[in-house]
């Protein structure tokens, strides 16, 4: 009799727990406004940015996103819009680590919501390898990189010019890092391009041939 009122009691207090609980999380639950919402502050954000000023930018698009979450979930891809917009006023402010705090809160929702070899997935990756880059963490910069040319050289054409930048930067930051190897490797195809794309004559081409060729001559007199 004991054994089974205590089982009872048990029962009781777990439904009070389990109500309780659902009370606290409904209390809890962002409750969302109807309709859309104004778009001023980024239209004044945009503005601002166009002009240079990156500040003035920075302080409407965080108004934006403000206005934005009263509207949308915070995991949305209008809200990652908002977090990517801050992310590049502080790219241009060069606050690199401010920028990286953004990019990674676009990612975290990019990921969730949009297909894995979707382009815009891989802009955000090529934008959080550039900020890594510009803290000079090279080995997060070439991760980065290579995400985001695993996508866009499935979902580009071959001679997409978001392909060259990123054969460039992994190029040049190979060749920071003295992984010549590699470095040789993405100048090469950079150089292809510009020869398909630009003419083998092409000062831009010629420019690229060049280093081609350094990377070759540090390759061999490493060798030796």
């Amino acid at each position: 009799m004991i054994r089974k009122r205590f089982i009872f009691l048990l029962f009781i207090s777990a439904l009070f727990f389990t109500a309780c609980y659902d009370e606290a999380s409904s209390e809890s639950k962002k409750v969302l406004l109807e309709g859309k919402p104004s778009e001023e502050y980024y239209n004044l954000a945009q503005k601002h940015f166009q002009n240079g000023e990156y500040e003035k930018a920075l302080k409407f698009h965080l108004k934006q996103l403000d206005e934005d979450l009263k509207y949308y979930p915070d995991e949305s891809l209008e809200i990652a819009l908002n977090y990517n917009n801050i992310a590049l006023d502080y790219d241009e402010l060069k606050n690199y680590k401010k920028a990286l705090t953004y990019y990674r809160k676009t990612m975290a929702i990019d990921e969730k919501f949009l297909d894995i070899n979707d382009t815009e997935r891989a802009t955000t990756y090529y934008n959080i390898a550039s900020s890594y880059d510009a803290l000079a963490q090279y080995t997060d910069a070439i991760k980065y990189y290579l995400k985001a040319l695993s996508i866009d050289s499935v979902k580009l054409g071959a001679y997409h010019k978001d392909l060259l930048a990123t054969y460039e930067k992994l190029a040049i930051v190979y060749e920071k890092t003295a992984q010549y190897n590699n470095s040789l490797k993405y100048w090469q195809k950079a150089l292809a391009f510009k020869e398909h794309l630009y003419g083998k004559y092409d000062l831009d081409t010629n420019e690229t041939r060049e280093q081609v060729e350094i990377l070759k001559r540090k390759l061999e007199t490493k060798i030796k």
